[in-house]
């Protein structure tokens, strides 16, 4: 062994000898609760020297959330409050008396703190400052009850004419689906009974939502009458089970006035396809069509005509167009309810693709109202709703 060799090893004996920590492991201390206290007090004690104010349980940093939530549970704790005491430089634990940060224990503790945010002496937890005091709701003017009609003798010679021509089926009924649509001289059946629409008195708007409603004058076959509001009427037609609209079937007195003989009219039709792709449409849909000739023969041979969906078709209402031509009032109902037009493509009998127009998602009634209009004049005054079904007026559009 060579003398360099000897003296290392004679150099290892003497370090192994003097028991150095080097050749001592180390044992890791096992930490106390009250020190991993101590250490997560600490943590907040930082966060108050780095910014100079205690961590905000509210706040919207989750880092200084976690502390001071934290914090809040050790100002909770009397336990944790005289272990962390002595560590505690800023007060931290020790909060002023109106101290935000804490968070009380309880309701009682809450109450009986007294705090700004519920008492202060001008305020009163139960009075609403911030939030305006609610809109009373407009009170009814009246109770629309039944009464005995004084002049019914003026009324019983129009119902007598309405119920001999549903008999004779010169006129039909539909069910109400557009039962805000109401006007002076419509017939409806509610509950078993004729209902007469008298007088339509004028617009006013009611509180909720700016609605407007009419008073309505409605006479009854039983020899009784009511004051009803329009929508109140409304209501009570579409809860009705078995509510009805009476139909006029021929425009008469509508185009009153001009002495050209009868040039043609408007009829409404329904489709009594059975294509199943028709199946959910087909009772929300009508035909607005025009001829010169009769409505019945215009349908007679549907079921080849693609303009019918090629399949029978029904006339619901039909009105003259007394010295007007009939396909300037068509004209004139499609271009209102064109947001309603139903859009269809299907081959006629050669193959050819075809797009019927004149389909309208609207209820015969809407229609009926919309023809009034024309003949009055005033169709370019109102509007119409899809969504409603409704015809309304600009202004309330």
């Amino acid at each position: 062994m060579s003398r360099s060799v000897s003296r290392f090893y004679d150099m290892l004996d003497e370090l192994i000898a003097s028991k150095d920590d080097l050749f001592v492991p180390e044992t890791k201390k096992v930490s106390s609760p009250a020190d991993d206290q101590a250490r997560l007090f600490l943590e907040i004690v930082a966060f108050r020297e780095r910014h100079g104010r205690a961590p905000d349980p509210a706040s919207r940093s989750p880092e200084e959330m976690r502390l001071g939530v934290r914090l809040a549970a050790f100002r909770n704790d009397e336990a944790k409050v005289r272990a962390l005491r002595d560590l505690d430089q800023y007060d931290l634990l020790v909060p002023a008396e109106h101290d935000k940060d804490r968070i009380p224990a309880s309701l009682d503790e809450l109450i009986a703190a007294d705090d700004d945010l519920l008492s202060t002496p001008d305020d009163h937890i139960f009075e609403f400052r911030a939030t305006p005091p609610p809109v009373p709701k407009a009170e009814a003017d009246m109770i629309a009850e039944r009464i005995p009609c004084a002049e019914f003798e003026k009324f019983a010679p129009i119902f007598d004419e309405f119920i001999a021509d549903i008999a004779s089926g010169a006129r039909s009924t539909v069910p109400t689906s557009s039962t805000y649509q109401i006007a002076a001289g419509d017939m409806f059946i509610l509950d078993g009974q004729l209902a007469y629409i008298a007088e339509v008195g004028a617009w006013m708007t009611r509180t909720r939502g700016d609605q407007k409603d009419a008073r309505l004058r409605i006479i009854y076959d039983s020899g009784t009458e009511s004051g009803h509001l329009l929508r109140s009427f409304g209501k009570a037609l579409y809860r009705a089970e078995n509510s009805r609209r009476v139909l006029s079937p021929q425009a008469g007195p509508l185009f009153e006035g001009q002495a050209a003989p009868v040039t043609g009219c408007i009829y409404v039709a329904k489709t009594l396809s059975d294509d199943p792709a028709l199946a959910d449409l087909k009772h929300h849909m009508v035909k607005i069509g025009s001829t010169t000739g009769s409505p019945a023969s215009r349908i007679s041979t549907a079921e080849n005509d693609p303009t019918f969906l090629m399949a029978k078709a029904e006339i619901l209402a039909e009105y003259d167009t007394r010295g007007v031509a009939p396909k300037k009032i068509e004209g004139l109902l499609h271009r209102f309810f064109a947001g309603a037009c139903i859009d269809v493509r299907l081959p006629d009998r050669f193959g050819r693709s075809v797009d019927p127009r004149e389909w309208f998602f609207i209820s015969p009634a809407t229609v009926e109202y919309a023809v009034r209009l024309i003949a009055t004049r005033s169709l370019h005054l109102y509007s119409y709703d899809l969504e409603k079904d409704r015809v309304m007026t600009r202004a309330e559009g």
